[in-house]
């Protein structure tokens, strides 16, 4: 019997600048990829220093150990401990916008990491936070409506590989998943991080930590 594993919160960004908003399907990922998608690249290197719009300017991706990165992206990161990776298998049932690599590891059916990307139509780095938090409020309204709830609606800020990064909780009652979800702003690419739990929020925890830690973002102009 094939194992399947569910995912929600699937496609949740792209709503900035002009570019087409993204709503949220419910997804299904069948575990009978095996084989993590990259291959190992050499020794990772420092970070780049962001510049003063915000951008990481990384040229190239150098992750260590066991990576995903799909050919022709812009990311990369590495596997973290005990997951598997199931990115050929993601399948989605609903979701608006212009996605344009996904990955995803699983922990069990309903525990898994989904990594994102969208191609935005400007460049986000001379954009202010207010302005990018505003956009990412609206698709989150959008979904409240759909049945998740947030935490809260004011993003969590940080930086991750030089990205400006805005994190949110979210949850679904209907179906008792809880989500940390992360969008990263770079240039014209936005990364979205969805660190998704049913039962094992401390695998999730850890694993979401790692991918975040590892994770090399090219800044696309």
């Amino acid at each position: 019997m094939r194992r399947r594993f569910a995912a929600v919160l699937i496609g949740l960004g792209a709503l900035v600048t002009g570019c087409a908003n993204s709503v949220s399907g419910t997804g299904t990922i069948a575990a009978d990829a095996s084989r993590p998608a990259g291959g190992a690249s050499g020794s990772a290197k420092p970070s780049p220093t962001p510049t003063a719009s915000g951008g990481t300017g990384r040229k190239a991706l150098s992750c260590s150990g066991t990576t995903i990165s799909p050919s022709g992206s812009p990311y990369c990161f590495t596997v973290p401990a005990g997951f598997q990776d199931v990115s050929s298998s993601v399948t989605v049932d609903a979701s608006i916008g212009q996605e344009k690599y996904r990955s995803a590891v699983a922990v069990s059916d309903r525990d898994l990491i989904i990594v994102s990307v969208y191609e935005l139509k400007m460049d986000t780095d001379d954009i202010a936070d207010d302005t990018l938090e505003a956009e990412l409020k609206t698709v989150l309204a959008q979904l409240a409506q759909q049945g998740f709830t947030f935490e809260s609606t004011n993003a969590k800020k940080s930086t991750t590989d030089g990205a400006r990064t805005f994190s949110y909780r979210a949850s679904q009652k209907s179906s008792g998943l809880e989500s940390d979800v992360y969008f990263l702003f770079s240039g014209k690419n936005e990364l979205q991080v969805n660190c998704q739990w049913k039962s094992k929020a401390t695998d999730i925890a850890q694993g979401c930590a790692a991918v975040l830690k590892s994770l090399q973002l090219k800044s696309v102009k």
